[in-house]
Formats: structure tokens, sequence, C-alpha cells
């Protein structure tokens, strides 16, 4: 496999073990907040993060995979989903052990594939031809995202600590 394929692989799984050790550090209050109108809190974000994992990269990458002709696969609407399937009860430890599973099963799949595979792809209705490299790029992408999320909290906690506030 070719070398650039093998460090996103690395970082796929490395990116993946940073978010569970980041969300251990955050506060309940920290999940909670929402930063601005119309953003998620943190716990929301971290559920959809765990949901596109399993319903989008991971799913479409399997299909890729297993389909000889290339998929056709529905745009995600993540506002949808988050308005029909989130659970604002949902413990974290639950969402981030799903997210890294999924994730897990992500990095299986590409770690079999042969050189040539990167390169099959899905229809995506608005983007077109999506290939598993372009899946596994946005995967790492949108999981740096979240991580940084997670990232600003611990520093926040840290600052917090340092100057005797508690959150």
């Amino acid at each position: 496999m070719q070398k650039q394929h093998l460090q996103l692989i690395a970082r796929l799984e490395a990116s993946a073990v940073e978010v569970a050790v980041a969300s251990k550090s955050v506060t309940a209050a920290q999940l909670k907040r929402v930063p601005r109108e119309g953003e998620w809190s943190l716990h929301q974000a971290l559920s959809h993060l765990r949901d596109t994992e399993v319903q989008v990269f991971a799913y479409r990458a399997a299909r890729i995979l297993k389909e000889t002709e290339p998929p056709l696969v529905a745009n995600f609407d993540q506002e949808e989903w988050m308005r029909e399937h989130y659970v604002e009860n949902e413990p974290l430890k639950k969402i981030v052990a799903e997210f890294r599973a999924a994730r897990r099963k992500l990095v299986k799949l590409l770690r079999n594939i042969k050189d040539k595979d990167w390169t099959r792809y899905a229809i995506h209705p608005e983007y077109g031809k999506i290939s598993l490299e372009y899946i596994a790029l946005h995967a790492y992408n949108h999981t740096l995202e979240h991580l940084r999320q997670l990232l600003d909290a611990q520093e926040e906690n840290v600052l917090n600590a340092a100057n005797g506030r508690l959150l």
C-alpha cells in the first residue's frame, strides 16, 4: 500500500484515540453548553461525530467495496438526522465507544484494500464521484474539526483551574 494511504489510516486511528482521551476531561456543563444560538452543544457535536462515522463514512466505504458497480449514496442531512435521532441524555461514554467501533470498522476495511481500490467510488447526488480516498480523508478532517472542540474545552479547564475558577 502506498505510504500516503498508510499514513492516512494511521491518522484515522490516532485521531479516534485522541477523541476518546480528550472526551474524558470535559465537564457536564461543557457538554451541555451551546456556544451560540443555532450551534450544537459539545454533546450534540460528539453524537453527530459518531453518527456520521456510522451512517456515512463506514457505511459508504463498505458499500463501495462490496458492490461491483459504483453505488448511489444519499445526501446525509445532519440537521434532520439530529432532530430525529439525537438523545440528550445518552451517555458520552457510549457515544465515544460507538464512534471508536465504527472507526475501527473503517480502518479495517481500508487496511485490507489494494492500492487500486482507493480510487473506487460511490456516486453522491451533490458531489458526484466520491472515492474511498476522499471518504477516508473527509472522515479524518471531520474528526479533527470535532477534536478541536474537545481540546478547546480541555484548554478552558486548564485555564480555569490555574485561576481558581470552577465550571
